[in-house]
């Protein structure tokens, strides 16, 4: 059977097993350099969950429909950038919570693609209690882990960065003619060395400035991207939410009424 929720017959969403866990990905539809498609954060999101869900089965998983767009008004300066507020993501992400508990599901992870969304997606996942669905939250790099980021694509100095040698590694990847043949020379590229390591770095967020940072738009080295890299980063991902999820499930078993 297909892991995609939306491609699915209703007979076949009926006769699930209520423990199924949905994943949600979320991302951005905003500016990724002169090189990089506007749907990078979506797609990357998309790909670790499809990855994540053919790899469960105790208990099984779907990937519901995409939410594309995040928050990205720092972006707007730049052709393409669509941005929601804040409130339209927690109402979009409350009422697919709603529409889901109605079929008796009541598990979901919220897969995040872009940095923005970080925030959101935690209060989201709070928000869902409401309705009876235990939620978590996550963005699919902090999986992999800066000190791997930082081995696997070094220019992006263990940061997922923006355009930069992992995202743009990612796009080789998955969409490689989706991807710009000439990559941004390095005078065009933000150097991540200068942004705070852990524990700094992963203990707070704050939006980029991105015509003061980064005015070609790319945070990482984007010219040393590679196919290979990119691979490692989504099947490091996609193993390690997939086994997020199995003990997410333990968890909320161990927890339920009654035990």
């Amino acid at each position: 059977m297909d892991v995609h929720w939306q491609t699915l017959r209703r007979d076949q969403i009926a006769a699930l097993p209520k423990t199924t866990a949905l994943l949600l990905p979320i991302g951005a539809v905003e500016q990724h350099g002169p090189h990089l498609p506007l749907d990078t954060d979506i797609s990357a999101a998309v790909a670790v969950c499809e990855r994540a869900a053919r790899a469960l089965d105790d208990p099984p998983a779907l990937v519901l429909p995409p939410i594309w767009w995040g928050l990205s008004p720092y972006w707007l300066p730049f052709a393409g950038t669509l941005s929601l507020r804040p409130e339209t993501i927690l109402a979009l992400i409350d009422d697919i919570g709603a529409s889901v508990a109605r079929h008796g599901f009541g598990r979901m992870v919220i897969v995040n693609g872009h940095g923005g969304n970080a925030g959101i997606i935690g209060v989201a996942a709070t928000m869902l209690a409401e309705r009876r669905v235990r939620a978590a939250a996550l963005s699919y790099w902090n999986l992999v882990g800066p000190e791997e980021l930082r081995r696997l694509a070094p220019g992006d100095s263990g940061h997922i960065g923006h355009a930069g040698q992992t995202e743009t590694s990612i796009q080789r990847y998955l969409r490689s003619e989706l991807v710009a043949r000439e990559l941004p020379a390095p005078a065009d590229c933000a150097d991540l060395d200068g942004f705070l390591d852990p524990p700094f770095g992963g203990a707070f967020y704050a939006p980029p400035e991105p015509l003061r940072e980064a005015p070609a738009g790319v945070y990482g080295a984007a010219g040393d991207a590679t196919e290979a890299i990119g691979r490692a980063v989504i099947e490091r991902a996609a193993e390690r939410l997939a086994a997020f999820v199995r003990q997410f499930a333990r968890e909320a078993d161990d927890n339920a009424p009654g035990r």
